[in-house]
């Protein structure tokens, strides 16, 4: 990776003496950064470009930038290994992300890359710049100032977007790579390298497509203890995926998967290009609070207000002032200023009101970071406030976010507090949404490492193995429901008592024997959701309902579905208590994805639920549960008594541990698992798997 960042020699494959051409552009910006390597223009129609000898071919280098088209890449980045250079950046477009013939051309670099061990950043992208080096080797028309804050994109439309917005903040970047199509190097791959820079404080990542989820939640989890990970991911909706697919080729998995990645890896999502920005400017700016509560300074009412209504949306907590602190604030302020949290110094605050109150408040041992919030009034001086606050935040071993809220009369104090260690914002709800991150990421850095519970045997999953590879052998995906819970059952899961009948009269003797109210299912491979589809008849107390409900399942079979292979009708005992829906599905960039939430007919729509990707600990699968709004339902609303969420945690992991163990498992579906007071039963099962090749 070295070669990348820190090369001693770059040769521009495609340099160009024609201003406007992207080979032009990049060995310019090479010259102008000041790279002090050697730098080798390669163009075999030219003697010589800006000042520099030109090379018919290809030289031994560290790292070479091809800008040729499409087609010749392979063909050059074949040269470049033979040559013996070791890495490579191709920005020229044309592959994967433009169809078939692209995808072809990708392919081949692919291999040229595991051919020669030549490693490779792209192809189509912006290119990298590392100003620790001096090094610019993009097309972007920005050159940063050297700073804190590296990028990782599969945009360089983001790159070039986040260059000139950090300009504006006099931000500087220490790395930025535009990744485009990852034919080789992956963003996790860059992750661990750039972490390891002690110069980058933030790492802000825009993602369309992760292709190695697994190997990237491993690597991200071991490097955000250590370094905050702010991720944008777009593709949220069908459409933008679908956008996402044409833009880079990438494949844009569920989101709800990527949701539960970034938190189970330590990354902070952000949701717009705003708050990536605001997140990156942040931790760039600010160290991180060593305590989770906010004070919030302020010359006008209504934003304390809107700053209070932020701090509770984006669960900041507010600090309770120590009495030494409400008594010095009593002293130094007028008695018609609010001097509990949030502290309303009044219109007529002058800058040393301002720096006296600030200074008191970070103080306080009960204040972890302090918003302070100014608008332009008769008698306020934002400048020499400015001055001021930037003064005290170089000393202050606290975050001091601000918000200088107005236009004009504010545009010369705001550009005085880049000068400083405050993070500035267009208004309080965004510098608290700023603040949050940070605290976010103190509980990311503080957390204790937690070990999967270790569930089940040899024995156990041998017994799941036999009923699978049954199916298998039969050429099925899909297990009937009593497959299905024989595989539970394995790992511990209960389930109801139930006896599989073909007949009018067994329906009878097995309901007897289960004993009334009893329900009746209907048992086939090849019906998956049986409710849809007139399967299901609950709550039969009689032997004459009974004989009914098993007419009324076979007359429904035969009308909607009647190519259905039908095995008979199977009684199950009716049980008690409330419907909760426990789920795994394949994901296809992260693998095993756990779904739990409301159950029932409705969980579709309503969908209340909450996701993690397996493997997960005892306490994820407890976080889980408590994050559905159907949770106080769980814990007994209304008087009634509370049920065991232990065992549907453990049912939780007994899913999650199947998911693990049987790779050929597509989707897991206990819906519903009856949660009563003690223990939790799965009424229904539903298990696919894939087919045998």
């Amino acid at each position: 990776m070295d070669d990348f960042f820190y090369p001693r020699s770059i040769a521009v494959i495609g340099a160009s003496r024609e201003s406007g051409k992207v080979g032009h552009s990049v060995l310019k910006n090479l010259i102008d950064a000041g790279f002090q390597g050697k730098i080798v223009p390669v163009n075999p129609n030219a003697d010589e470009i800006l000042g520099l000898k030109a090379y018919p071919t290809i030289r031994k280098v560290d790292l070479a930038v091809i800008v040729v088209p499409a087609n010749i890449v392979p063909s050059v980045l074949e040269d470049s290994a033979r040559a013996d250079v070791k890495a490579s950046i191709i920005i020229s477009a044309g592959f994967r992300e433009s169809g078939a013939r692209g995808a072809i051309l990708e392919a081949q670099i692919r291999g040229i890359s595991k051919k020669y061990n030549i490693r490779i950043v792209g192809p189509n992208c912006l290119g990298i710049i590392s100003t620790g080096a001096n090094m610019n080797a993009s097309f972007a028309s920005e050159y940063p100032s050297n700073g804190s804050i590296s990028l990782i994109s599969q945009s360089g439309a983001i790159c070039t977007s986040f260059l000139d917005w950090a300009a504006s903040e006099s931000l500087g970047f220490d790395k930025l790579v535009s990744v485009g199509n990852k034919a080789d190097v992956t963003e996790a791959e860059l992750l661990k390298y750039i972490a390891r820079d002690q110069a980058t404080r933030v790492v802000a990542l825009y993602v369309e497509g992760i292709d190695n989820g697994r190997e990237f939640m491993r690597v991200a989890k071991e490097v955000s203890r250590l370094t905050p990970l702010i991720a944008l991911k777009a593709g949220r909706t069908d459409m933008g995926a679908r956008a996402a697919s044409s833009h880079t080729g990438a494949l844009a998995g569920s989101d709800a998967a990527y949701d539960a990645a970034f938190e189970q890896s330590g990354i902070i999502r952000v949701s717009s290009i705003d708050e990536l920005f605001d997140a990156a400017k942040a931790f760039s700016r600010c160290s991180i609070p060593k305590s989770p509560g906010m004070a919030i300074i302020t010359n006008a009412g209504g934003l304390g207000v809107l700053a209070s209504d932020a701090a509770a949306e984006y669960k900041v907590p507010l600090a309770n002032f120590t009495t030494e602190t409400i008594e010095a604030l009593r002293g130094a302020l007028t008695p018609e200023s609010n001097i509990y949290n949030p502290v309303d110094i009044l219109g007529d605050a002058k800058p040393r009101r301002y720096f006296e109150t600030l200074n008191t408040v970070l103080a306080d041992q009960n204040v972890g970071l302090v918003i302070v919030l100014l608008t332009p009034q008769a008698m306020t001086e934002p400048e020499e406030t400015a001055d001021l606050l930037n003064e005290l935040s170089l000393q202050a071993s606290k975050p001091i976010f601000t918000s200088f809220v107005g236009g004009k009369e504010l545009s010369k104090s705001r550009d005085k507090l880049k000068q400083g260690k405050t993070a500035n914002f267009t208004s309080p709800e965004t510098a608290i949404r700023a603040a949050s991150n940070l605290i976010k990421f103190r509980e990311i850095a503080t957390s204790a490492e937690t070990e999967s519970m270790p569930l089940g045997g040899s024995g156990q999953k041998r017994d799941a193995l036999l009923q699978i590879q049954q199916v298998q052998a039969e050429g099925r995906t899909l297990l009937t429901e009593e497959e299905g819970k024989h595989v539970l059952r394995a790992y511990g899961i209960k389930t109801p008592k139930e006896q599989l009948v073909t007949s009018r009269d067994k329906v009878i003797h097995a309901a007897r024997a289960i004993g009334y109210p009893v329900a009746l299912k209907v048992n086939s491979p090849d019906i998956s959701h049986k409710s849809d589809v007139g399967g299901v008849v609950t709550g039969i107390s009689t032997d004459k309902a009974a004989k009914n409900a098993f007419d009324q399942i076979y007359a429904n079979i035969n009308k909607r579905i009647p190519q259905a292979r039908v095995e008979g009708v199977t009684v199950q005992e009716m049980v008690h208590g409330v419907e909760v829906i426990v789920g795994v599905t394949c994901d296809p960039q992260f693998g095993p994805f756990i779904t739990f939430g409301l159950g029932g007919v409705y969980v579709e729509v309503l969908k209340d639920v909450s996701h993690r990707l397996a493997p997960i600990t005892l306490a994820e699968a407890k976080q889980m549960i408590a994050e559905v709004k159907s949770y106080p339902i769980l814990l007994g609303a209304r008087g009634r008594k509370a049920l065991d969420i232990d065992a549907v945690a453990h049912t939780i992991l007994c899913v999650s541990r199947i998911s693990q163990d049987f790779k050929e498992i597509q989707e897991i579906e206990i819906n519903p698992l009856m949660v009563q007071e003690e223990g939790c039963v799965a009424v229904d099962a539903l298990v696919v798997i894939e087919r045998r090749q």
